[in-house]
């Protein structure tokens, strides 16, 4: 646990300094920055991360059909989605990315001749595979798409693993907050970065504080940080973006205090920070170029070699 901390504690510590907001204020409690810091998280940074086309916050969930429709995935950013393939069941696996049909073609013209899936459209939070006779049953379509990021916890309601006991499934904490009970359901995410998420789902057996004793221990370890499920003690975004999360959030509490002309300075420092920022993240591998390649033709990787021809 040596080294800087990312935390919301950490977070909240930095808002005060940028927006001078004095310790003996009651307008903003812990809880109001950490909602401040969250709204501005979800719509600020993390739309500016996403616009530079570089992939951040991009995962992937395999399912397998049992019909043609599937469901975008709760957690997808405004239910959004990166790509659709279909997995195929080979060795080396293949990805056979699918194309997008226009909704007013599936229900004008159509594909009715087609005896393979032609691609998919989208109705409402679903992605129906066209047309629906002709996908094979056990059929697994991979979605990658970008993932939300955890809600930011208070520095109340979290705790950092000081300790883990694989043997009696225990884990000792910096803090146990005073609302987690028997049954309570957890997450862990890591304190370095990128800040990933190492335990989606821990259940609390017993609480005897400091420690914790949980339903598995497998892939806890010392220096992660345990909230309630859906809540990160650290913003998952690139520690270079804190920065700009605690200027915009600042520039908000100037905004409640009134401070009319603080708020004015506060989100021209935003903006410089919002420039450096980009410079940072708008080209994750310098070096190398992207090649643009026609997925359904052009050249195709098949078996870690690149071939020309159609389809795969």
């Amino acid at each position: 646990m040596a080294g800087p901390s990312f935390a919301t504690e950490a977070l909240i510590s930095n808002i005060k300094r940028r927006c001078a907001v004095p310790n003996s204020q009651l307008t903003y409690l812990p809880a109001d920055f950490t909602d401040i810091a969250n709204d501005e998280l979800q719509g600020r940074v993390v739309p500016l991360l996403m616009s530079t086309r570089e992939d951040y916050f991009v995962s992937f969930t395999d399912v397998t059909l049992s019909g043609n429709e599937v469901e975008i995935p709760a957690d997808a950013v405004g239910e959004k989605l990166r790509t659709v393939a279909i997995v195929s069941q080979t060795s080396p696996l293949v990805l056979n990315n699918l194309p997008r049909i226009d909704l007013d073609v599936v229900a004008g013209v159509g594909f009715s001749s087609s005896t393979s899936i032609a691609g998919f459209y989208i109705q409402g939070n679903t992605l129906m595979l066209y047309p629906s006779n002709a996908v094979p049953q056990s059929t697994t379509i991979r979605l990658y798409y970008y993932k939300r990021t955890l809600a930011l916890a208070a520095p109340s309601t979290y705790g950092q693993v000081v300790a883990v006991n694989p043997g009696t499934s225990t884990v000792q904490l910096s803090f146990l907050p005073s609302s987690w009970v028997t049954g309570t359901v957890l997450n862990s995410v890591s304190e370095t970065s990128p800040f990933e998420v190492t335990d989606s789902s821990i259940t609390i057996v017993s609480t005897s504080s400091p420690s914790i004793i949980v339903d598995s221990v497998a892939d806890i370890a010392v220096g992660d940080y345990i909230s309630e499920e859906g809540y990160s003690a650290i913003p998952q975004i690139p520690i270079e973006a804190h920065a700009y999360l605690a200027q915009l959030s600042a520039v908000k509490c100037l905004e409640g205090l009134g401070d009319r002309e603080g708020m004015k300075a506060a989100n021209a420092m935003a903006e410089i920070l919002e420039k450096s920022l980009l410079v940072m993240v708008s080209q994750r591998v310098d070096g190398s170029v992207k090649k643009i390649v026609n997925p359904n033709g052009g050249l195709r990787m098949n078996g870690g070699l690149w071939r020309s021809g159609r389809g795969l």
